[in-house]
Parts: structure tokens; C-alpha cells; sequence
């Protein structure tokens, strides 16, 4: 029986047995990968404090910039996001003026454009974020590329 659904059947697990031989703790993956990420938005949420943007509102903004106008969907699509999740993104970044929602050709569809605002708060962030990211690298030294090429075999956010 799972405690969030009593209909939920596991096949991994025989009903009514319970097993839990391995926790969440300091050698489970996912501790240390969520753990892992939470440290590094603080590093560099740190060093964009000048620029009043936080690391996920930089990266957002960051791919609005790099491309076409886009519209939610391809945009969640390149971000790794749920739709939900970059909608509720994006209101925060339009209540600060930062980008713009137009209606697309589809009607149903609407595209995200950075506004002069956005694109000034890139613009000062861009130098923090290049630092940030040069003395991250300066302090992991070779194991950064090492890091990079673990993370980019994890399995894709497709499931």
C-alpha cells in the first residue's frame, strides 16, 4: 500500500512487503545531485546579487535571447521544463518587466520576446555570470569538465 494512493501497486515490490534496504543519505544520487544543484544556484544567485537577477531568471533570459521569438512550449522544450513550471517562470519575469508574451500566429500559441528592461538586466548580468562561472572552473579545476560529462550522461527529462 502506498501512503499517497491506496490503489498504487508497485511491481517492483511484493504487496504488503516493505524493503528498505537503501535511504536517500549522503550515497544516494539524487541526494547528492539535488544537494549538489542547491549549492551551486546559491553560488552563482551570490554573484548575480548586482545585477537583481537570480541564476534561473538568468538562464531563462538567457534562452529568450539566443534565439527566435519562441513560444512556450519550444521554449520549456530547450529549458528541460515542464510548461507549468516556465509559465510560472515567465509571470515572474513579465510582473518585472523583463520579457513580453505576444500572440503568436496561432492564436493559442504566445511568444516570449525579452524587453529593452531584460535585455539590460542580460547585459549586466552576463559579466557576473562569466566570472562566476570562470572561478567555479578555477576551483574544481580538471574535475569540471569530469562534472560536465557526468551530468550530460544522466538520462534525458523525458519520461
Amino acid at each position: 500500500m502506498n501512503v499517497v494512493s491506496d490503489s498504487f501497486e508497485s511491481p517492483y515490490v511484493e504487496p504488503g512487503v516493505v524493503e528498505r534496504e537503501e535511504t536517500c543519505g549522503d550515497d544516494c544520487v539524487f541526494t547528492a545531485v539535488r544537494r549538489g544543484s542547491q549549492s551551486l544556484t546559491s553560488w552563482y544567485d551570490a554573484r548575480l546579487a548586482d545585477s537583481g537577477l537570480r541564476a534561473t531568471m538568468y538562464r531563462l533570459l538567457s534562452q529568450v535571447e539566443s534565439g527566435p521569438p519562441s513560444n512556450i512550449s519550444t521554449l520549456a522544450e530547450r529549458l528541460g521544463l515542464d510548461r507549468s513550471t516556465l509559465g510560472r517562470n515567465l509571470r515572474v519575469l513579465e510582473r518585472a518587466g523583463l520579457v513580453g508574451l505576444r500572440p503568436a500566429s496561432d492564436e493559442r500559441a504566445r511568444l516570449v520576446d525579452l524587453t529593452d528592461r531584460g535585455r539590460h538586466a542580460l547585459a549586466v548580468a552576463a559579466p557576473l555570470w562569466a566570472r562566476a562561472n570562470a572561478d567555479l572552473r578555477a576551483s574544481l579545476g580538471a574535475r569540471a569538465d569530469h562534472l560536465l560529462d557526468i551530468l550530460s550522461a544522466l538520462p534525458p527529462n523525458d519520461v
